[in-house]
């Protein structure tokens, strides 16, 4: 993995006045995160740009200071700010996460994509309230959790267990011990954790084939990995952060430190279920078509409009992606009832194969839209081929159980246009449609 790309392309602001900033901006724009050096006496920025994360590297408090200065100065606006130092410099509500050097590229830039989505989530969650509260809904409906968070620990009771067992204690945390890779299992599968912490030492292979599987689950793919470890070379380090690990915590780190890092990416993750409780709760009757569970034509249209109106002042960009189903022609086509099954059933596909924070709707018979928050031209694609290999080895159940039929896909990606309306973005959206596009799936 090591310098190759991962994830999509992030616009990034770095700071730092240490001669290794340039090397590590480098580093990252092999990572697909696009650097721009910022220095405290730079200008403002010649045009309008939404920067996705500001990083600093630190040495001391009066860098993070100038840091989140140069950054209000150079591209105004909320950002998520992640700080690189040798000590957890900037801890107040300004600064969202701190690494400690040295720590690899690669695990950086999972922080910065970590810290996006979660801040594309809040923000998110903000704006569609804001949107539900025109259609009749009250916010406030979700509750904050407010009970300590819980740690699972798998792996030896060593003394680093008992360390951690009392740093976390101290701070009225939970820590539940799973001695074993198989009784780790059996405790995520019976109730949400915060954190877990994987102790690595002398059984690598084992804490990676646990963090890699919780990657590939749905419910536990978010869930912040810890690995205690006696060994960071850089090849360990790499591979952590490929199987999805969140921070590497070796022998020396001290306990207030190992508390303080377990504890920031428990609230992170805290931060991101109130987050998906709250876009979820404007999913009621007034917001939504019932037939397809999406949200209905005249809800995300003022939807749409707020979005146009932040993305004129730099709030966020988006892109929309419509999508069209067509049903086999001939002989085997379906009868009018099963048809509309059918695209009551992509519907349904269509809203689980979208993030949270996205959101669609059905504006014609066999006509979809969605609206992605800061989504370009390439996860408008991926978005596209997702939705396509689904439909693709899906068979929709015809008036002949023995004859099922499968619906072709063809896809439009569409980007904002300055002072456009919300409907007039619609109305070109499904125009592009008409012209020629590649078909996605086909039966």
């Amino acid at each position: 993995m090591a310098g190759g790309r991962m994830g999509r392309e992030l616009d990034v602001l770095v700071f730092g006045l240490s001669d290794r900033v340039g090397a590590l901006a480098e580093q990252l724009g092999r990572l697909a995160l696009n650097c721009r050096l910022v220095r405290a006496d730079s200008p403002p920025a010649r045009r309008h740009h939404y920067w996705s994360v500001g990083v600093i590297l630190a040495e001391c408090d009066r860098d993070v200071e100038d840091g989140l200065k140069a950054f209000q100065r150079f591209a105004p606006g909320e950002r998520p700010t992640l700080v690189v130092g040798p000590e957890s410099f900037g801890t107040d509500d300004q600064v969202d996460a701190w690494i400690r050097e040295p720590a690899p590229a690669v695990q950086i830039a999972a922080r910065i994509r970590a810290l996006f989505r979660l801040h594309t989530m809040e923000i998110m969650a903000r704006r569609r309230t804001a949107v539900s509260a025109l259609y009749g809904q009250k916010p406030g409906l979700v509750e904050r959790q407010d009970q300590p968070p819980c740690v699972l620990y798998v792996g030896d009771a060593s003394p680093r267990f008992m360390a951690l067992q009392h740093t976390l204690a101290s701070a009225n945390a939970e820590i539940v011990a799973a001695f074993s890779s198989y009784s780790a299992f059996d405790y995520l599968h019976e109730r949400a954790f915060d954190a877990v912490v994987l102790n690595a030492a002398g059984k690598r292979d084992i804490a990676f084939t646990i963090s890699s599987a919780m990657r590939r689950n749905a419910r536990l793919y978010h869930t912040p990995v810890l690995l205690l470890t006696d060994d960071v070379d850089p090849d360990t380090a790499e591979e952590a952060f490929a199987r999805g690990v969140s921070d590497l915590l070796p022998p020396q780190t001290p306990d207030d430190e190992l508390r303080e890092r377990v504890l920031t990416l428990t609230a992170e993750r805290r931060r991101r279920r109130e987050a998906k409780a709250t876009l979820e709760a404007c999913r009621d009757t007034r917001s939504l078509d019932i037939e397809t569970g999406l949200f209905h034509a005249g809800y995300l249209i003022s939807h749409l409009q707020d979005l146009l109106q932040a993305s004129a002042r730099d709030e966020l960009n988006f892109s929309v992606i419509a999508l069209q189903v067509m049903l086999p022609e001939g002989r085997e086509r379906p009868d009018d009832v099963s048809a509309e099954k059918a695209r009551r059933q992509f519907a349904a596909m269509l809203r689980h194969l979208l993030r949270t924070e996205d959101a669609a709707a059905r504006f014609d018979e066999d006509v979809f839209l969605a609206a992605l928050p800061f989504t370009d031209a390439t996860g408008i694609d991926s978005v596209a081929a997702r939705v396509a290999a689904i439909a693709e080895c899906t068979a929709f159940e015809g008036d002949d159980p023995l004859r099922p039929f499968r619906l072709t896909v063809r896809a439009a990606p569409v980007q904002t246009r300055p002072g456009e309306t919300a409907e007039a973005l619609v109305e070109r959206a499904v125009r592009s449609l008409a012209r020629p596009h590649p078909v996605i799936a086909s039966a």
